[in-house]
Formats: C-alpha cells, sequence, structure tokens
C-alpha cells in the first residue's frame, strides 16, 4: 500500500511539475499542494565560459596513499552536527546561496569556531550573494562559485547583521534590496573562503574520497564537511526504501533529470541503503542492470549519500532525502549530477584588511555601474596607474536605485591589493572608479563621497563631494594619502645556478607582511610592431569537425613556449582562434578571450562555405606553425575574412589580416592564459576594418622546465646549458598585498662543452635528427664502465630508459631507439657514466 501511495504521488507531482514548466521556464514551483510552501527550482544559473574556465581550474581533492584502505564508519550524518543549521525554506530562485552559503559556508564557519549554528549570530544570509547575482529578481538564478567569489573579496555579515536570510520580507524587495554602511560591510570582512576544492565522484575512488571527506576532510581532523553540487528536479525517479533495510520507509531518488536547474548539499551516506532497480528481489552491486555490457557503479544498488533541501522541512523527509550512490556515475542524459562532481569550500574568520574604500553613491540604475578601486603613486595623476576589480558591484542587481528600494547607498569595500604598488608611508592618490554604461533605462546620479580607511581605521577623506557621473565613461574621484602596512619581501638576492639536465630545486625565502605566502611567476607578453608577411599559404586543408563551430588538432613539431610552460599540441577552431586546450569553445569577445588560453586573431561567430573557396588551411616546420581562415559569418555568407595566426617555437606570435575584409563586424583578438591578469588584449581588437593589418606579441625568455609551486619552491629539469634568464618572481600574502622582484637564474657550461679525460666518453648526436620513427643514438666509452641512457622530454621527466646502470665495454656503442608511440616535439637524450658525468643533446621527433 505504501508503494501505491508514494508513486500515486509521483505522478501527480510530475503532472504538476510540467504544467507549471509550460506555464513559467524560468522559475518552477515543485510543490503539488497550491497552498503548501513554494518549493521552487530553476534557481541553477549553468556557468557562462568565463566562470567555466575557473570551475575546471579548481583544485581537486583525491586521497592520499595514507587513506587506501582505512576503514571508515558505513554511514554517518553530519547534518546532527552543531554546526549544521536547521532546514529552511529558500525564497525565489536562491537555492544555489541557499545551498552554498546557508548550508555549507555556515557549516564550515561553525565547524572552526566550535560554535552552533542554531542562532542568527552564527548563520549567514542567501541574500546577501544572491542579491547581487539575480539582476533583482527572485526569478533569476546563479551559481554558488558566484556566491563565493563575493565572499572571497570582501567577506559577508551574519544574519543579525543583515537583517535575516533576506533583507525583506516583502516579496517585491527581498530580492532586490543591497545592504548599506559601511560598518555592515566592515562586520563581515574577516569571514573569508580560503579555497574551493571539487571532488570527482564518477568513480568508486572519488566515491571514496567524499566518504572520507564527510569524516575527516581528507586531514585527519576530528570531523568532515559537507559539500555541494547541482542536478535536475523536474523529473526525478523517487521510491520508498524496501522494508526490512536501512532507513526502511523513508524516501530514495535513483535518478535525476537531464536539465540541471537547482542545487543542493549532501550531508552524510550510508553504505547499506538498498534499492531493487531491476526487479529480480536482490540488492547487488555486481550486476548489469543497466544492460551496457559493462558492471560498474551505475549498476550500483546498494549505498546512498544523504542529501539536504532548501525546501523546507514539509520536503520528503522532514527535508532530506536518499540518493542513490549510482547517480553520481551516471551522465546527465541518463539521470546523473551536474560534472560528475560535487564542490565545497574552506573557510577563514580571521582575515584582517589592510586598506577600506568607503563611499556613497547615488544613482538611479545601478545595473549601469560597475564600480572598482585604483591607485597611483604619481600624486598628480588624474587616472589611476593600477587598480583592483571586485566581483559585487560590477553591473549588477537590475534596473533599480543602488539599494533596490531608492538611490543612495554607503558601501564599504577591501582594497588591500592596492598597497602592493606602492611603498609604506610614502604618499599615494588612491580612486574610487565608477564606470558607465548606458542602457534603456538612462540612469543619472553622482559619487556623494569617497574615502580610504588604513587598518586601523584611520580615514582619509576625498575633497570631492557630489561629482556626478559621467555618461558612457568612467568617474574618477581621488585622495592623497600616506598608508602605514607591513609589505612581504622576497629576501633572495640570487638562485643558485642549475646544472643542464640535472633536477633543480629551490626553496625562495620571504619575510614581512602576513604568512602564509603564495608564490608565482610573472610570464609577460607585450604587443610589438609585425615586420613579416601574410604567408597566403592554401595548400594544406586542415580538416575540421564542421565548417561551423568546429576544431581540428595539429600535432606540432616542435615545443611551443606559452606563458610559462610548453605545448606539443594546439586546438585550432572554427571561431578564428589557436587554443592551448581541447575541444571548440565559443570565443567570440574580449571577454570570452580572458577565459580562455587562447590565441585569437579574429574571435566572432564565423562558419566556412567551401562552395565559395572557404576553409581552413595550415602550414608546418621544426619551428613555426602557420593557420589562415578564409571563410565568413555564420548565415551570412556574403562576408569575406582573410586572416592568419603565426606562432613560432622561440614564442613569437603574429596575426596577419586580408586586404579587402568585410567591415563592420563585431570581433575580438588577442592573447591569453585565461586569467585576466595574464592576457593582452591587441590593439586592433573589435576595429571596423582591419584589411591589410598586421601585429605580433613577444614575451621574455623563460627557462621552460622549471616551475614555480604556490609555497616558493623552484623547480624542475632545464637541458639548455651556459644560459641565463631574468625571471620576475611574485609573493602574495595572506592580505593580498603582493611583491614583484626579478631574479637572475643561470645553467652552468654543461658536459657538452667541457673538455674529456681518458675516463670519459663522447656522446654522438643522433642519426637521423629530425627523425620518425626511429634514429640511432651512438656513442664512444673511452674505457669500459656502467653507465644509463635516458629519454627525456623537455619537462626533465623520463620518457624511456634504454640502458640502466649496465656494465659496457670500452668502445663505440650504437642503439636504435623508436619514438612510434610519442607525439612531435623535442626531446633529449642524456648519457651518465659511474662517477656522475653526464652528456645531454636534443633530438627532434618530426611526424
Amino acid at each position: 500500500m505504501q508503494n501505491k501511495e508514494l508513486n500515486m504521488k509521483k505522478s501527480i507531482l510530475l503532472l504538476s511539475i510540467s504544467l507549471f514548466f509550460m506555464a513559467n521556464a524560468e522559475l518552477i514551483n515543485m510543490n503539488p499542494d497550491p497552498n503548501g510552501e513554494p518549493w521552487w527550482a530553476g534557481g541553477w544559473k549553468m556557468p557562462d565560459a568565463e566562470e567555466m574556465q575557473r570551475i575546471e581550474a579548481i583544485p581537486k581533492l583525491t586521497l592520499s596513499n595514507k587513506y587506501k584502505g582505512k576503514e571508515i564508519p558505513y554511514k554517518l550524518d553530519n547534518s546532527v552536527l552543531p554546526y549544521f543549521r536547521p532546514i529552511f525554506n529558500q525564497m525565489g530562485g536562491s537555492c544555489a546561496q541557499a545551498s552554498g552559503i546557508g548550508y555549507n559556508f555556515t557549516y564550515e564557519m561553525n565547524y572552526i569556531n566550535g560554535t552552533s549554528a542554531n542562532v542568527t549570530d552564527n548563520q549567514y544570509p542567501t541574500h546577501y550573494t544572491y542579491n547581487f547575482l539575480n539582476g533583482g529578481s527572485g526569478d533569476n538564478g546563479s551559481t554558488y562559485f558566484g556566491g563565493w567569489d563575493i565572499i572571497n573579496a570582501g567577506g559577508i555579515p551574519n544574519v543579525t547583521t543583515y537583517g535575516g536570510l533576506w533583507p525583506s520580507t516583502d516579496p517585491l524587495t527581498m530580492n532586490k534590496i543591497w545592504m548599506g554602511g559601511f560598518d555592515n560591510y566592515l562586520s563581515g570582512m574577516e569571514k573569508r573562503i580560503v579555497e574551493v576544492l571539487t571532488i570527482p565522484v564518477g568513480t568508486p575512488e572519488g566515491l571514496q574520497t567524499l566518504k572520507q571527506y564527510f569524516n575527516d576532510y581528507c586531514d585527519g581532523s576530528p570531523t568532515g564537511g559537507i559539500v555541494n553540487f547541482a542536478a535536475g528536479v523536474s523529473w526525478v525517479e523517487i521510491d520508498p526504501l524496501p522494508a526490512g533495510t536501512e532507513e526502511a520507509g523513508k524516501s530514495l531518488l535513483w535518478k535525476w533529470d537531464s536539465a540541471v536547474n537547482h542545487a543542493m548539499t549532501f550531508v552524510g551516506y550510508n553504505d547499506s541503503i538498498r534499492f531493487d532497480m531491476n526487479g529480480d528481489g536482490r540488492f547487488t552491486n555486481d550486476l548489469d542492470i543497466t544492460g551496457d555490457g559493462e558492471v560498474n557503479m551505475k549498476d550500483w544498488e546498494i549505498g546512498g549519500l544523504l542529501m539536504a533541501n532548501s525546501w523546507g522541512s514539509g520536503w520528503v523527509d522532514f527535508g532530506k532525502i536518499w540518493v542513490a550512490y549510482r547517480t553520481l556515475a551516471l551522465a546527465l542524459e541518463e539521470g546523473g549530477i551536474w560534472m560528475n562532481a560535487v564542490h565545497t569550500i574552506r573557510v577563514r574568520d580571521d582575515f584582517s584588511p589592510s586598506l577600506y574604500m568607503k563611499s556613497t553613491i547615488n544613482f538611479s540604475d545601478r545595473e549601469e555601474l560597475k564600480i572598482y578601486a585604483g591607485v597611483s603613486s604619481d600624486t598628480t595623476a588624474t587616472v589611476p596607474e593600477y587598480y583592483v576589480q571586485f566581483p559585487h558591484f560590477n553591473y549588477q542587481g537590475g534596473a533599480f536605485g543602488m539599494n533596490g528600494i531608492d538611490n543612495i547607498l554607503e558601501l564599504g569595500i577591501d582594497i588591500s591589493p592596492l598597497l602592493t604598488y606602492i611603498n609604506p608611508n610614502e604618499k599615494a592618490k588612491f580612486f574610487i572608479c565608477v564606470e558607465h554604461k548606458e542602457k534603456d533605462t538612462a540612469g543619472r546620479g553622482s559619487i556623494t563621497s569617497f574615502s580610504i580607511l588604513d587598518k586601523t581605521l584611520n580615514e582619509y577623506v576625498s575633497p570631492q563631494t557630489a561629482v556626478a557621473i559621467t555618461k558612457n565613461s568612467t568617474t574618477y574621484l581621488s585622495v592623497i594619502a600616506s598608508v602605514d602596512f607591513d609589505a612581504p619581501v622576497i629576501d633572495d638576492i640570487v638562485i643558485p645556478v642549475s646544472d643542464p639536465g640535472i633536477p633543480y630545486s629551490y626553496a625562495l625565502s620571504a619575510s614581512g607582511g602576513m604568512p602564509p605566502y603564495k608564490w608565482d611567476v610573472i610570464c609577460e607578453y607585450s604587443e610589438v610592431e609585425n615586420t613579416g608577411d601574410f604567408y597566403l599559404n592554401t595548400e594544406t586543408s586542415l580538416e575540421m569537425t564542421n565548417d561551423d563551430d568546429g576544431y581540428a588538432v595539429i600535432e606540432l613539431p616542435f615545443q611551443f613556449p606559452f606563458y610559462g610552460k610548453l605545448y606539443d599540441k594546439v586546438t585550432v577552431i572554427t571561431d578564428g582562434s589557436i587554443k592551448l586546450e581541447d575541444g571548440f569553445d565559443y570565443i567570440r569577445t574580449e571577454g570570452d578571450i580572458l577565459a580562455f588560453k587562447t590565441i585569437t586573431a579574429y574571435g566572432a561567430d564565423l562558419m566556412a562555405y567551401p562552395a565559395d573557396g572557404d576553409g581552413v588551411y595550415y602550414a608546418v616546420n621544426d619551428s613555426c606553425l602557420t593557420v589562415r581562415w578564409i571563410t565568413s559569418l555564420y548565415d551570412v555568407q556574403e562576408v569575406d575574412l582573410d586572416f592568419e595566426t603565426r606562432i613560432y617555437s622561440d614564442s613569437r606570435i603574429e596575426f596577419f589580416y586580408g586586404d579587402s575584409l568585410t567591415t563592420g563586424i563585431a570581433w575580438a583578438s588577442g592573447i591569453s592564459n585565461g586569467k585576466v591578469t595574464d592576457a593582452v588584449i591587441s590593439s586592433i581588437s573589435n576595429i571596423s576594418n582591419a584589411s591589410g593589418m598586421k601585429t605580433a606579441f613577444s614575451t621574455v625568455p623563460y627557462p621552460y622546465g622549471l616551475e614555480l609551486s604556490t609555497d616558493g619552491i623552484f623547480s624542475g629539469t632545464t637541458f639548455e646549458a651556459d644560459k641565463s634568464w631574468n625571471i620576475l618572481f611574485r609573493i602574495t600574502d595572506d592580505q593580498n598585498i603582493s611583491n614583484l622582484k626579478q631574479l637572475t637564474f643561470s645553467t652552468a657550461a654543461g658536459i657538452e662543452n667541457a673538455e674529456f679525460t681518458a675516463n670519459d666518453f663522447v656522446l654522438e648526436q643522433n642519426y637521423p635528427n629530425p627523425f620518425n620513427p626511429s634514429t640511432k643514438i651512438r656513442f664512444d666509452l673511452k674505457i669500459s664502465q656502467q653507465v644509463s641512457l635516458t629519454i627525456y622530454n623537455t619537462t626533465g621527466e623520463i620518457v624511456e630508459t634504454l640502458i640502466d646502470k649496465k656494465m659496457l665495454h670500452q668502445g663505440d656503442h650504437s642503439f636504435e631507439w623508436k619514438a612510434d608511440k610519442l607525439s612531435s616535439g623535442v626531446y633529449y637524450f642524456g648519457l651518465r657514466s659511474e662517477n656522475g658525468i653526464k652528456q645531454i643533446r636534443k633530438m627532434t621527433v618530426l611526424k
């Protein structure tokens, strides 16, 4: 009887969903009871290309070897811990903020403080971030990543300070209001997100990592955390757990809808949750119940995760439901979760900014404004030399006044990163920058006041007041101040010399500021004059997967250096780009360029019409790849475009444009490593008529094969002897204040330049070179000795060991090496003697 009742209830629910979905494609009320609390779905906004780029770069959590084989409890429910707040019902399409902040951020803050989440002082509001992300409407969705970005940049107040989970009980204003008052912003600035983590869960190994995270955060902590995920809830399969099994009578969701539209939270697991999906009267994990010829996690009938929803305690089992393990492995179209992954955060509550911005803005249409801050060491400057931007106050909030109800808003923002560009206690000029882009409503208003405050809250007030915001321009207010702060400093004066071909490792050191530090290397590109000629090659056609939105992969016969890394293949796409990543992506605007690792000569929605002679062509040799596009716009066949990109083994990049291009087209041009800080937008990007133009990009030399870890370890292997490089290192302290220092890294002369004694050997150049697929390596031993002969790639990794500490007799030796399983590119072979002498030579595989 219980099965029939639940199945009937499910059928009614699905009918209700279907009817509502036809009426409203954005937000869906999943509650079949018209008089009950709404259960809103549709609040998950699929990330755009730029956000997906950042999401895919999030570190992935995997189990260390010490956890392999370790026993953990067969079940766990972290929602019973005091750190988990009571179940609540979200307002509007705020599910991503409800799960990512209302549940997860609240849990993490209470965990690190050992406090209870049952009181509002220890809870965090969903709508503080949601109202920046929703366009001023509860009908719109967001991602939890967007909310976490806002907290990372400026913190978040607690529910008490904010006035509730949402700022108003009035449905007309609760999704619009932005918090006002500098002190309110200040109250939350110490609370930040330290790290965002992805846990891939589509395999048994990934599931084990998740279960360990529930137990101890995968780091030995006394308890573990909770995680967020997204899935489709419009059409789901739910059944009761059978009698005689754990949690009998409670509900199990075993299939999601393929259209992702809701964010939720996993809070625990139970390895004994059981459901007979194929009706054979058994509970198994070792039968092919899907009929795909394989037995894997998709076939599991045993095991489930406990999910907490934000639809109130009246939903299913007091706001929670069991979810079958199998859904973690299923593809979206099969009923799985988004990305087959879950996401979580690590937080802190002791962040202490060194510099704040305080301002009152009076403006009628906040979605037309972007607010950021800048600084110049030149106190006579009229615009900033450096600036810092934020994920909030960024053309957001819809066509409403600044606070959502009226036009006036006092705000506070952490601008500590600006201290990177000035010296302590020296005068500098600080700016508020208000950028305006007019929309249909044509907002008007002014910057009422602007000031900065140092870490002790000493305030420096701008003499400028009530300055009108200039239409379609950037308005600046400024103040001159000498700010006292403790900046981090890179202590190293020199870096030890490296022996070529020998693994190298050196720990850089720093002092000052506030540890811990994060390190990175700055690889700067500059736009330079292009003195080359348009190649006009149409001999070799590149076979794309499609004439529209297609791509092709080219294996390079050389290593292409780009932003500190070497690439042996590239992806050419029909939309005018060479990508340093796999697959097709929409790279059609300057914003798109910033989001991807790309070299974009002419980014637009392009399409080739082969009947008109359109196509993508290429030529390649051992030092250069040339790609030429002869193409048109999608669905506008009469457009004529002809342009070319050339990349070189020495890192040079060149763009060329034909003589008679169709004019007046929106397009973008530039290069990027997928980050705003590692990108150059071309000076001719989006120019109306690019006919006959050309430009190029260059960077400073870099010892490829060496990389810098975030904790300051500079390591790797380089094979270039007797060389020096000037490397720009950056350290960032715990307050986001950075310091730059250029240091010289050098390699020794190398054994290949040394005189050999009677006890040495001579390693000859391989022949043929370049080669495909085999070559001969010869060497002459002056005496019988133990030697090793090893093949390396350009990063110093061992590709193959041909001789491993083998005793060979005096005289000539020859070995054949086949590279048939390797891609084209540069490789090295090295011979090491028993007394440690090593000689290295370079060779090229050309396929």
